[in-house]
C-alpha cells in the first residue's frame, strides 16, 4: 500500500491567492490517470508493486515543474509499506544541491 499525504499551509495559500484545490488539481489528474484513489482530501492511496514509483514519480514531476509548490505545504509524506519519506525535506535537499531557490 502506498499513500501520499498533502497538508497545506492555509496562511501561505491565502497570501498567494491560491487554494488547496488549485494545488491538488495536478495530483487529482495524475490519480485519475493511474487509478490512484483520493481517500480523503489530500490523501492519495494505491495498492500494488508500483505504488512507490507512481506516487514518488508525481513528487519528482511536480517539484521539477513548479519549484514554488513545496513552499505551500506543512506536511507532505510518502508512506509505502510503513516506510515514510518526508517529501518536503527531500525536495528542499534536492533544490539546495541543484542551487534552486524557493
Amino acid at each position: 500500500m502506498g499513500k501520499l499525504t498533502f497538508v497545506f499551509n492555509q496562511e501561505k495559500l491565502k497570501k498567494e491567492h491560491k487554494s488547496e484545490n488549485d494545488l491538488l488539481y495536478p495530483m487529482r489528474q495524475f490519480a485519475k490517470e493511474y487509478g490512484i484513489e483520493e481517500t480523503s482530501t489530500g490523501v492519495f492511496e494505491i495498492d500494488g508493486n508500483n505504488a512507490f514509483a507512481l506516487l514518488g514519480g508525481f513528487v519528482a514531476d511536480i517539484t521539477d515543474e513548479d519549484h514554488s509548490y513545496v513552499k505551500f505545504l506543512d506536511k507532505w509524506e510518502l508512506d509505502v509499506g510503513g516506510i515514510i519519506d518526508d517529501c518536503i525535506e527531500d525536495t528542499l535537499d534536492w533544490y539546495r544541491e541543484e542551487g534552486i531557490a524557493v
